[in-house]
């Protein structure tokens, strides 16, 4: 009986020893992981779970149980909203190129309207020139 108490004792021990050496592996990948993929994880706890997750990744429940949002529709999250930013820096750049066209057009105009002044001024000038000499 004792054997057997003292084997299932160096039995728990020995699983204890293993989960705490696996439970800081675990932690040291997940913190080089995040700095590898510059993520920020934190805590999150809903009704009494605790999850570590990115800090926008929601956390949903699913057939009655609670878990991180999908991999492929947390992916799908991220991506719909960088497509948000492209469609809205692509926006801001067309504005940009419309209010820049707008001003070359205007300084088009500008440079035509004198062209065509300098264009009288030169053949008035040449008038005068050509009616001074006999």
């Amino acid at each position: 009986m004792k054997k057997a108490l003292g084997g299932f004792l160096l039995f728990l021990i020995f699983f204890a020893a293993a989960r705490f050496v696996f439970c800081v592996e675990e932690f040291s990948t997940n913190a080089a992981e995040s700095e590898a993929y510059n993520v920020t994880r934190v805590q999150k706890i809903v009704d009494g779970h605790v999850f570590v997750v990115e800090e926008d990744r929601p956390i949903e429940k699913v057939a009655g149980l609670y878990r991180p949002m999908d991999m492929d529709a947390y992916i799908q999250l991220k991506f719909s909203k960088l497509q948000a930013q492209l469609n809205d820096l692509a926006d801001k750049t067309q504005r940009r190129l419309d209010d820049l066209q707008g001003q070359v057009d205007q300084l088009s105009k500008k440079v035509d309207k004198y062209a065509k002044q300098q264009d009288a001024w030169l053949k008035n000038a040449q008038n005068i020139t050509n009616a001074s000499t006999p």
